[in-house]
């Protein structure tokens, strides 16, 4: 594992909300007024959308309202990988310092 340290700016360097849950949520819809969009949960078995991610935060903020938790994006990451937080990060904003 490399120790390197993350850039100061990683939260700057995330990528779109949209653009990386997109393909991570099935039947991920379109933002409501607040922001968020409602979709399948991908940590359980999931028939009635129940996860809702916030598109228009930078950081990505969602939450499973089933109970399988809630988060950022970085935590997303981590769960979804098995990532630890440094490796999670890293890979998030293009593995580069």
């Amino acid at each position: 594992m490399n120790s390197a340290r993350i850039p100061n700016n990683w939260r700057d360097r995330l990528p779109d909300a949209a653009a990386y849950y997109g393909p991570r949520v099935a039947k991920l819809g379109q933002p409501n007024g607040s922001g968020y969009a409602v979709g399948l949960c991908p940590f359980h078995d999931d028939h009635n959308p129940s996860f809702g991610v916030k598109l228009s935060s930078g950081r990505g903020h969602w939450r499973c309202y089933s109970g399988c938790g809630k988060g950022d994006m970085v935590e997303f990451h981590q769960r979804l990988t098995g990532l630890d937080f440094r490796a999670a990060v890293r890979e998030l904003i293009g593995g580069g310092a």
